[in-house]
């Protein structure tokens, strides 16, 4: 995994539809995590406090999950849950709060919390290369 991060300014923080919008238009998606070593190439030379990642909850998954599947967290890029089973949540997450935490922010430490996808944060894209772009602004709901 070769790491290429770089804050490139916008005019506002984006929800994370927005995000991986954006993310798909001047890259490939937002980032993709599948091992720990993906969490430590990000310890680079900047700092943030939480940033969109592209892990959601897929409610049409949720079948799955209460028969036999893995779960409903996808990641964007592919649709699919993760190759290796690779996760790194906060205690206590994902909890799902209110019904309305579906997406995935990555905190500065490289673990995960589910949040409101409308929330307006900072967010990590990533190339085909897995070079990681890094979308500065704040998180905020």
């Amino acid at each position: 995994l070769t790491c290429s991060l770089q804050k490139i300014p916008l005019n506002s923080p984006l929800t994370w539809t927005k995000a991986q919008q954006y993310c798909r238009e001047h890259y490939t998606d937002l980032a993709t995590f599948e091992n720990m070593d993906d969490i430590n190439a990000l310890q680079a030379p900047f700092s943030y406090s939480s940033a969109w990642i592209g892990l959601w909850d897929d409610p049409n998954a949720w079948k799955s999950v209460l028969g036999n599947g893995p779960n409903s967290w996808r990641w964007s890029a592919t649709g699919e849950t993760s190759k290796t089973g690779y996760e790194s949540w906060s205690t206590k997450n994902p909890d799902y709060f209110k019904a309305t935490e579906t997406c995935v922010v990555s905190y500065y430490d490289g673990l995960w919390v589910d949040v409101p996808c409308s929330s307006l944060c900072t967010f990590l894209c990533y190339n085909g290369k897995k070079n990681h772009k890094f979308i500065d602004f704040t998180c905020s709901s």
